[in-house]
């Protein structure tokens, strides 16, 4: 099963891009660069986390759904 690569690539950038703000949002929380109570910490990972679950997704999907040319 060919993926066209356009596609691909558009999908890797996407799961790249959201692995990449996790792991600054992680670290920004790790060091404390910023002043946040516990609250806001925890907020803000679990944000993080899910909106970088939900951009994985999204860009898994995308490739699923437009990797392979129409086929008639």
């Amino acid at each position: 099963m060919a993926m066209r690569p356009a596609v691909r690539n558009r999908g890797i950038m996407i799961i790249v891009f959201s692995i990449a703000q996790w792991l600054f949002m992680r670290y920004i929380l790790a060091n404390g660069l910023f002043n946040m109570d516990t609250n806001e910490r925890i907020l803000y990972f679990c944000v993080s986390s899910l909106g970088g679950a939900l951009l994985i997704f999204v860009g898994l999907i995308y490739m699923v759904l437009k990797g392979n040319p129409d086929k008639e």
